[in-house]
């Protein structure tokens, strides 16, 4: 029921289907994400669904601009966001705003029925098609029924895991992802913060997210083979590193922390066919890549919006399932695959950036 999942079950309420949206987390409730986004991907999808303005009132400024440090520069290159699309600006949203106005939004319609705290253990098949799930809510089991089973449940997709999906592309990891939050975090400019910082030193990114609530996401990836040295004491190494990026440095350590430094090393990189007989992947479940590139949100919202088109497609009848789904399959590859195939290309040695 997070960013794929909600945007999907508000879009085919919308219309006319019923859609019963599960999750094992209740929220809000954060996840692990850097959470930045594109006006261009994300944010239209959000403007449509009428969430856009909820989310610029939780605090976090449009992002009108970007600011990148090469090669370990302390000066700034200011240019124009990527991809600002009919918006005209990026956003940073951390996920426990992010997913539960999103949660809020496919809620309100009387046809969708959200169920927190709990779990999908397994599949319901008959004849080689899935027909439904089984649930584990209050330590009780539910059988459920339902002409598809979507798999908007991430990259450990449970869904994924049972349907078996054929792979069509696939990379092993190559990075490992740190941040924490901060307030009072001045801007390059001495203004407004109007846009996400990069800062790219080597094999090394660090970032600067403009947030809601007043804070501000400092992020940092790294090649897996740091992974060891920095788990085993994250906040002296997330220190030391983004110490050495002196276009960030001095303006992180006047900030003020507001928790700890959270990460985790990343997961393989893989492209899996989205869909089969009363089932359907779509974000992280289906296509999955590093995070250094910052595509896990655009992707999610944006295939919404296809399986969502397809799968009204097929419902009303103007099309058969098979090729309502395929044109699904078609529309997320020639959206995504390039995205996904630039992110793998540069993930082992990300100094290839400048």
């Amino acid at each position: 029921a997070r960013v794929a999942g909600a945007s999907l079950a508000a879009q085919l309420a919308d219309a006319g289907l019923r859609v019963l949206l599960v999750d094992r987390a209740s929220f809000p409730s954060p996840t692990l994400s850097t959470h930045f986004f594109r006006g261009g991907y994300a944010a239209t999808v959000f403007k449509r669904l009428g969430v856009l303005d909820t989310l610029l009132a939780s605090g976090s400024p449009p992002l009108y601009k970007e600011y990148w440090y090469l090669g370990g520069n302390a000066m700034y290159k200011r240019l124009d966001p990527k991809t600002p699309g009919e918006v005209g600006y990026s956003l940073s949203v951390r996920r426990e705003t992010l997913d539960h106005v999103l949660v809020r939004r496919a809620t309100s319609h009387p046809d969708v029925t959200l169920m927190e705290k709990t779990r999908v253990t397994g599949l319901n098949w008959e004849n080689g098609r899935v027909t439904g799930a089984t649930l584990n809510t209050n330590d009780q089991m539910l059988s459920v029924r339902s002409q598809l089973v979507v798999g908007a449940d991430g990259r450990f997709s449970i869904v994924g895991k049972q349907v078996n999906p054929v792979v069509e592309t696939s990379a092993p990891p190559y990075r490992a992802l740190f941040y924490c939050y901060v307030t009072k975090f001045e801007s390059p400019t001495g203004g407004p913060l109007d846009g996400p910082e990069l800062s790219v030193f080597g094999d090394e990114i660090a970032y600067v997210f403009p947030s809601d609530g007043g804070t501000t996401c400092i992020a940092l990836s790294i090649n897996l083979s740091e992974y060891p040295k920095a788990r085993s004491n994250r906040e002296q190494y997330f220190s030391e590193r983004i110490e050495a990026h002196p276009g960030i440095a001095e303006r992180f350590a006047a900030a003020t922390k507001t928790g700890n430094v959270i990460g985790t090393a990343c997961d393989p990189n893989y492209v899996r066919v989205p869909y089969g007989p009363g089932w359907a992947l779509v974000g992280d479940a289906g296509m999955h890549q590093d995070p250094w590139s910052g595509r896990g949100i655009d992707m999610a919202a944006v295939q919404s919006t296809f399986l969502a088109e397809a799968v009204t497609s097929w419902m009303n009848g103007a099309e058969s399932e098979e090729s309502a789904m395929r044109s699904y399959h078609q529309q997320r590859n020639e959206h995504g695959l390039e995205l996904y195939l630039n992110t793998v290309k540069v993930a082992p040695d990300t100094s290839k950036l400048y």
